[in-house]
């Protein structure tokens, strides 16, 4: 165990020295490169990290399981807080629904049904004829069933019963044909339904929003640890060294009070945006306008999740002022629009697509394996070195001494080393040569 956590801090040791032909010279070189050789210790800082990141995934997991309460409509009416009207809603459109499909179905219903009855008929007949007629029975310890001999009188009460079920399926089906009825059932449906979806609509608004607002502090917590975090991928993916503990710890405490307010108005940002969404929503079922500002909220939420790709590395890389890092990372983010918005849509579609396709509850399994192993990790290395090529790009030409390229190999770098190995040659001096 001692081994594999030392591999995890300082590497492997008895590698080779790369040589020039295999330095990597383009960030995607540099990117496989470095993966490649720091992957293992990623699951150590991914560990790390998720510490911080537990408190939000729990409160996650928690308003996710509130949620999807409101998908079945039965458990939806159970809660303690459902109004009486959404409950009168759904009693109303369920038995309409009922009715309805009863009319509707009402021949093969009936069919079905006559299937049944000729089945008592030919045992009825067997009965009278003499011959032993067998029923099973349902033995209630066990659930196991057993056979017994049938009488008369049962089997003609079944025979009654049926009679009379499949005498109501036909009158239902008779219904069918009376189109006034049809259409005041179907209209009295399609309301009480209506009814319901706006009322656990306003329910499960009002759920999500509470989620949201509790989540705030939760984004807090887990953006102050990401500059650790950051910091340590940074100096991986410039193919420099970092000692993991404690670069974490130093880069924690050194811009803590910058990452809180940004971890701030990322939990702001889900809740705002939620608000106003729903909000617009409603005010453009009575004018198409509001779909307008509505798209924009969303647009507006998708470039500052962009900038969050760039925010935390530039604020343990440079020394900037907060609104400096949030405009900054905004322009650059947008300057590099498609590279931006594509590290986020693969952020974002991976948890997704593990629970579309996965069932549950295997897909919260197989998210807590992926991301408490290797997930965020590896969303932070991919924005790194994202963040990394944006630098020597936008910010490190235009710093005085600020090095470009670190980590990529360049030409001029054997020069001058050449240039450094070669001794110093001094003037020959012959009066200063001291004699014996």
């Amino acid at each position: 165990m001692s081994g594999l956590m030392n591999s995890y801090f300082y590497g492997k040791a008895g590698q080779g020295d790369y040589t020039t032909e295999q330095m990597p010279t383009t960030r995607k070189q540099l990117f496989f490169t470095t993966l490649k050789v720091r992957f293992s210790s990623m699951i150590g800082l991914n560990l790390m990290h998720f510490l911080f990141m537990l408190p939000l995934l729990i409160w996650l997991y928690v308003s996710m399981s509130a949620a999807m309460v409101y998908l079945e409509p039965a458990d939806a009416v159970k809660l303690s807080g459902a109004p009486q009207q959404m409950i009168d809603a759904y009693n109303a459109y369920t038995a309409y629904g009922e009715e309805r499909d009863a009319v509707l179905n009402g021949t093969q219903y009936a069919a079905a049904r006559q299937a049944a009855l000729e089945d008592v008929k030919a045992k009825i007949a067997d009965l009278k004829a003499g011959k032993e007629v067998l029923v099973e029975e349902t033995v209630v310890e066990g659930g196991e069933t057993t056979t017994r001999p049938a009488t008369l009188e049962e089997l003609t009460a079944q025979e009654a019963e049926l009679q009379a079920v499949i005498e109501k399926h036909l009158q239902d089906a008779a219904k069918a044909e009376d189109q006034a009825y049809m259409d005041e059932l179907n209209l009295k449906y399609a309301q009480n339904l209506n009814t319901y979806n706006l009322y656990a609509r306003q329910q499960l608004n009002g759920s999500l929003l509470l989620s949201l607002l509790i989540m705030i502090p939760f984004m807090a917590l887990a953006a102050v640890g990401r500059p650790g975090m950051m910091y340590v991928l940074r100096n991986w993916a410039r193919d420099e060294h970092s000692f993991m503990m404690q670069d974490y710890k130093e880069a924690i405490k050194t811009n803590w009070r910058q990452a809180l307010p940004i971890g701030i108005f990322n939990g702001l940002s889900f809740f705002l945006t939620f608000v106003a969404y729903v909000t617009y929503g409603q005010m453009a079922e009575n004018s198409w306008f509001f779909n307008i500002p509505q798209a924009l909220m969303v647009v507006l939420l998708a470039v500052w999740w962009m900038a969050n790709e760039l925010m935390f590395p530039m604020m343990i890389t440079y020394k900037m002022r907060l609104r400096d890092i949030v405009r900054n990372s905004v322009i650059i983010s947008i300057a590099r629009l498609p590279f931006a918005f594509l590290i986020l849509l693969g952020t974002v579609a991976v948890p997704l697509a593990i629970l579309l396709l996965v069932p549950l509850p295997f897909s919260i399994l197989v998210l807590l394996v992926v991301y408490g192993l290797i997930g965020f990790a590896f969303a932070g290395f991919v924005q790194a070195s994202f963040a990394n090529s944006c630098f020597d790009r936008f910010l490190n030409p235009r710093i005085e001494g600020a090095e470009v390229g670190k980590g990529l190999y360049k030409p001029e770098d054997d020069e001058d080393e050449e240039e450094e190995a070669q001794p110093v040659q001094k003037e020959d001096r012959f009066w200063e040569h001291k004699t014996k």
